[in-house]
């Protein structure tokens, strides 16, 4: 089983996928362009499964780009009625992604943490799927 994650944005969007064996980020997507990307990288990957950040703060409490992420997966679901599309909450993925990258200059970070996040996402939920075999 593949799987595609998407840390989604109102300007880009940040992409990993994985074939169950690794995980590999995607070089980011303006926002204006997702829906055909998406279609593309899952005809090439051969994506059986989606899963979206959903965008909470440290309270749960629902942010502005909340209701966005919902109403965009409310369309990849009208879309792509034939792959199961997940949400999960990663409040942390930011915040664990600077970490992983506090060695590179400023810059790098920048162009970097939320590509990270998207991996991070992927890679917390293939953890949970393999801890709950």
């Amino acid at each position: 089983m593949n799987y595609l994650s998407i840390d989604l944005w109102d300007k880009r969007c940040w992409l990993a996928y994985s074939n169950m064996w690794f995980i590999f980020m995607l070089p980011f997507v303006n926002r204006s362009e997702i829906i055909p990307k998406l279609k593309k990288i899952i005809l090439e990957k051969n994506i059986s499964k989606i899963i979206v950040w959903l965008p909470y703060d440290l309270y749960n409490n629902d942010l502005k780009q909340l209701n966005k992420t919902k109403l965009f997966i409310k369309k990849l679901k009208e879309i792509f009625k034939n792959i199961e599309i997940d949400e999960i909450d990663e409040r942390f993925t930011t915040f664990e992604s600077l970490n992983i990258l506090n060695w590179l200059s400023k810059n790098e970070i920048e162009n970097k943490k939320d590509s990270m996040s998207a991996y991070l996402i992927l890679e917390s939920y293939l953890r949970q799927i393999k801890n709950s075999l």
